[in-house]
């Protein structure tokens, strides 16, 4: 039999009108970023393209475009609600920003560099060409220490592991066309075990605690997937986890604490419920008290302090963008549809 060779989707401007092209590349790649152009390149002639690998359990993408800001606000995070590590190397061209709160930098040509999708990301690329690997957080915190202190921290290209890794990754995009599904997973599947052993490799042994950082996923986890439990409190999860609150508040110190993480976890749930186009008959009053919020009055404040928007917002725009999307014949899904369901 056969092994069958991998989907491969393509989004190429080429073809369309230049007064269209940004507009059907912001639609096409707004499941992850917003596009937006300097005020003064919205009059130049823009250009770009997408190939995505699906990779069966990852994808591996090459884009190349012209210079724009990449945005990934709270608002973009709730909507997709998407739980993924990007791995990006520019082969040509560089990108500055401001990854999370407080890290800054500049990823240059060859540099490698972590992306956690569930943090805010602002900056700007210019013209360039960028290999992207995308892992669901699942399979990168196995190899992983510490995931949430890893957004935006960088291989510098003069290193001899940016160096490995980034030609593993060129050599798995450029064989991914005559790779059968078989082969490509046990590729894939070797280059993540690199990226997490060189990535590790960049923490100190002071700040690499294997153990903590597991117990402080596994609590994650479990806040998620009981935002709907009215009892979900610090001394509750302790109780759970048998330990104590002061270790607990411990394995949160270094973000939002843990009281704030439940908050926001709560939000981005009603956040993507409210998105949800299947959802436009549920009251906003029920996903509130669904997800432990005493009045519709405390939801309301607290959704447009975290997303500066009313909850009502969110489900108008739905509307107008399920109509949107309907008419833009143009967009190809299929990028869309593989990174949201990559588990």
């Amino acid at each position: 039999m056969t092994n069958k060779t991998l989907p491969i989707s393509q989004i190429d401007l080429s073809d369309i009108d230049i007064k269209e092209r940004h507009t059907v590349w912001k639609e096409s790649i707004s499941v992850v970023f917003d596009s937006v152009l300097k005020q003064e390149d919205q009059h130049k002639p823009f250009n770009a393209s997408l190939t995505t690998c699906h990779l069966s359990s990852m994808l591996l993408s090459f884009a190349s475009s012209g210079q724009q800001y990449f945005n990934r606000d709270r608002k973009l995070i709730a909507k997709d609600n998407l739980d993924h590590f990007l791995i990006q190397m520019y082969t040509q061209g560089s990108t500055s920003g401001q990854w999370g709160k407080n890290n800054n930098s500049t990823v240059r040509s060859g540099d490698i560099f972590l992306l956690d999708l569930n943090q805010p990301i602002k900056s700007l690329a210019g013209d360039f060409n960028c290999l992207t690997l995308i892992v669901p957080r699942s399979m990168i915190c196995a190899k992983l220490s510490e995931p949430e202190r890893q957004h935006g921290r960088v291989l510098p290209r003069e290193s001899i592991l940016a160096k490995l890794l980034g030609e593993h990754l060129k050599t798995l995009y450029f064989s991914s066309q005559t790779l059968s599904e078989d082969e490509a997973g046990s590729v894939a599947e070797g280059v993540l075990s690199l990226v997490g052993s060189y990535f590790n490799h960049t923490l100190t042994d002071e700040n690499c605690q294997k153990v903590q950082s597991v117990n402080r996923e596994s609590i994650r986890r479990y806040i998620i997937n009981n935002l709907t439990d009215y009892n979900l409190t610090a001394d509750s999860i302790a109780l759970h986890f048998k330990i104590s609150r002061a270790y607990l508040y411990r394995l949160f110190d270094t973000g939002q604490g843990i009281h704030q993480f439940i908050l926001e976890q709560r939000l981005l749930k009603a956040f993507n419920q409210l998105n949800n186009p299947a959802n436009h008959r549920l009251r906003i009053s029920q996903i509130a008290y669904d997800l432990g919020f005493n009045s519709e009055s405390h939801f309301s404040r607290s959704f447009h302090r975290a997303f500066g928007m009313t909850p009502s917002n969110v489900r108008h725009s739905v509307r107008i963008n399920h109509r949107q999307e309907q008419d833009n014949a143009h967009i190809d899904r299929h990028f869309e549809k593989w990174i949201v369901n990559l588990r």
